[in-house]
């Protein structure tokens, strides 16, 4: 009896020791989400849930700048017709365009330098937080406002572009191209607005335009150009008359020179040759003088 309590107690005493053998070589593990279903035939299974994404990063708050200077009217109209009148032509537009709060939970920040000889750039500011609300242009006739996302192109929340396009001014440039070379367009918008564009040459066989909108010249000749603007509902028309010279001419050499690469094009197509550019004053190629 003595012999085989001895035995149980010899034995009981390896396995607690085996136990804190595995329990002090046991290393950590991470833990890995899981979830548990049950099939139809009563079984368990577990099924390892994938890694979860990181939330993108918050907009960045925009604060009042202006806070921290004392001679706010060098670079701000703060009173007087001008301000009224733009400001509140921004107060009378629905709240879901403009992203105003009501009219006593914001303030505004006028820019006195217009943009393009055409635009108030003005910032509305919350009056507790002086957070921006937002951000606009104002035409100083009236005529057309746009807001301007933090991220995207500018949005017409009043008005036409009547007015704005007869500020678009459309550039060619060089007169004069060389066989072999490339002719570029800009196009001058106020505020750099949005707006679609459609080039066509009427003498292809001088010169044609690219799926990118460059002037490609073809042999020496003349060739007029054609460029359709519209912005904002407004539509106009200007023409150029360009010159193709032989590439090896050399008293045009030196308006021709210079050859720009091939750049990236101007928008999106969207069918009988138009493109939809998102804003800014270049289209075809660079660099812009």
């Amino acid at each position: 009896m003595k012999s085989w309590h001895a035995g149980m107690v010899s034995a009981l005493f390896c396995f607690m020791s085996v136990t804190a053998f595995a329990a002090d070589t046991t290393v950590e593990a991470t833990p890995i989400a899981a979830t548990s279903s049950t099939d139809t035939m009563g079984q368990t299974k577990t099924k390892i849930d994938e890694a979860v994404p990181e939330q993108a990063a918050p907009p960045a708050i925009v604060m009042d700048p202006s806070l921290q200077m004392t001679n706010l009217e060098e670079y701000y109209i703060t009173k007087g017709k001008e301000y009224t009148k733009v400001t509140e032509l921004l107060e009378s537009l629905p709240k879901n365009q403009t992203g105003l709060s009501a009219k006593e939970n914001h303030y505004f920040r006028m820019n006195k330098k217009l943009t393009g000889d055409f635009f108030y750039h003005v910032a509305a500011y919350n009056h507790d937080t002086h957070v921006l609300e937002g951000s606009y242009f104002v035409a100083k006739d009236e005529s057309c406002a746009w807001k301007l996302p933090e991220n995207g192109e500018a949005v017409l929340i009043y008005g036409n572009g009547e007015s704005l396009i007869k500020k678009t001014k459309v550039v060619f440039y060089p007169k004069k191209i060389a066989v072999g070379s490339y002719g570029i367009i800009r196009v001058h918008v106020p505020g750099m607005v949005p707006y679609d564009i459609k080039i066509t040459s009427l003498n292809t066989d001088v010169a044609n335009i690219t799926d990118k909108m460059n002037i490609q010249p073809l042999r020496q000749g003349t060739a007029d150009i054609v460029v359709d603007i519209s912005i904002a509902g407004a539509s106009q028309t200007y023409t150029e008359q360009i010159d193709v010279v032989d590439e090896a001419d050399k008293s045009d050499r030196s308006s021709t020179s210079h050859r720009p690469s091939v750049g990236v094009g101007i928008g999106i197509g969207w069918g009988g040759g138009w493109h939809h550019h998102d804003g800014g004053i270049g289209i075809g190629i660079g660099p812009w003088w």
